[in-house]
């Protein structure tokens, strides 16, 4: 027990799981009327924001020179951070009259920290939160009804809870984002 307290210490993971209510709730009561797929996306967005704060350590040669076997650690935060913000989203829709199908939001929370983790692997944890800011932001100004494979996949967190093309994209993002932070780590 001792060293997953201080794995969870040493990623901020304490921190970011009193943040993470704070924040989900204060969007969803800033957002909430009335709830739709915008005001939905962005709680993800937010709620994968918080949760993916510590996806490096303080100190990249403590990490390189421990005979822990990072990859599974990894993946356990990575993992437990996508339900953690499906979980506080789709928590929080509960006090309202309107709610989201749970796979929509999970289908969000999973893509969005999929995407963190992709971000982390290749430009570095300070820079995860760029990746699913810029997808979100992109896919809100996209034009809504999208037909087409490519704008379906551009918008996915905006498609339907039923969208096979939104659900594999999301699906391909939070597998490839573990993979690589999983291999990989957070880059320095």
């Amino acid at each position: 027990m001792r060293l997953l307290t201080l794995y969870a210490r040493s990623r901020g993971v304490p921190a970011a799981l009193v943040v993470l209510p704070v924040v989900v709730l204060a969007a969803w009561s800033a957002l909430h009327s009335p709830w739709t797929p915008l005001s939905a996306t962005l709680t993800s967005l937010a709620a994968a924001l918080v949760i993916t704060v510590g996806l490096a350590g303080q100190d990249p040669e403590l990490d390189s020179s421990t005979a822990l076997p990072w990859p599974v650690w990894r993946f356990g935060h990575l993992l437990l951070a996508a339900v953690l913000a499906a979980f506080a989203v789709l928590l929080v829709q509960e006090l309202g009259p309107d709610r989201f199908e749970a796979a929509f939001v999970v289908r969000n929370s999973a893509g969005m920290v999929g995407l963190a983790g992709l971000a982390a692997a290749a430009a570095g944890a300070r820079f995860a939160p760029a990746a699913p800011v810029l997808w979100w932001a992109v896919s809100a100004i996209m034009p809504p009804g999208q037909q087409s494979v490519p704008g379906r996949i551009v918008a996915w967190p905006f498609g339907p809870f039923d969208d096979q093309v939104a659900t594999w994209t999301a699906a391909v993002l939070v597998v490839s984002g573990v993979a690589a932070y999983s291999a990989r780590g957070g880059r320095r």
